[in-house]
């Protein structure tokens, strides 16, 4: 059989299973059973019981190796954390936050954010102004100190992540993307919501 034919068939099977799914569905499924042959694993540390688990703990681990490597990187800008380059970006990326519109989108708590943000503030990368509408609020402003700093992070991220991921080609970097997009959205309102409560 050839290989047109072949993927006709598996698409066949694959829609009379799940009736309602679409092409790129099918795609999907298709590719991710296609490297059974490799047995997932890490470096130094134990595979988890289930495919939820293996996911988690691959992005976690992906994410804190990236960290380390980002912010060992933006020390030469100047820039001691993640968090401040991404309090940075925050504010150099949308005219006029407040203090806790800052905050929640970083994901932090109050007292922490305050913390960091006092921080860019002493380093003269940020400044903050009072509320023209609410008295009790503070506006938040890049400097332009801040930008040069934001741009050298900037250069340094590029590098890190071509380092970190060069080697998936921008399909695979698309494909990742629209997968674990939608979790993002879902976790951060719900996280927004929970916290409310």
């Amino acid at each position: 059989m050839n290989k047109t034919a072949e993927l006709a068939v598996l698409w066949a099977a694959y829609e009379a299973e799940h009736p309602k799914a679409e092409l790129k569905d099918f795609c999907r499924s298709y590719l991710a059973g296609q490297d059974e042959t490799s047995t997932p694993g890490f470096w130094m540390s134990p595979v988890p019981p289930d495919d939820v688990s293996l996911l988690t703990k691959l992005i976690g681990r992906i994410a804190k190796l990236h960290s380390i490597y980002a912010v060992t990187a933006f020390k030469a800008c100047g820039i001691n954390s993640f968090d401040e380059f991404l309090y940075l970006n925050s504010i150099g990326s949308t005219q006029e936050l407040r203090k806790t519109e800052t905050i929640t989108a970083n994901f932090n708590e109050l007292s922490s954010g305050l913390l960091i943000i006092d921080r860019l503030i002493k380093a003269k990368l940020v400044t903050e102004q009072p509320d023209k509408d609410d008295k009790r609020s503070k506006r938040l402003h890049i400097t332009k100190k801040g930008l040069q700093m934001l741009e050298c992070c900037y250069a340094k991220l590029a590098e890190i992540n071509q380092q970190c991921f060069g080697g998936l080609s921008e399909e695979q970097v698309k494909l990742c993307t629209q997968l674990l997009q939608p979790v993002e959205f879902f976790l951060a309102d719900k996280w927004l919501a929970d916290k409310k409560k």
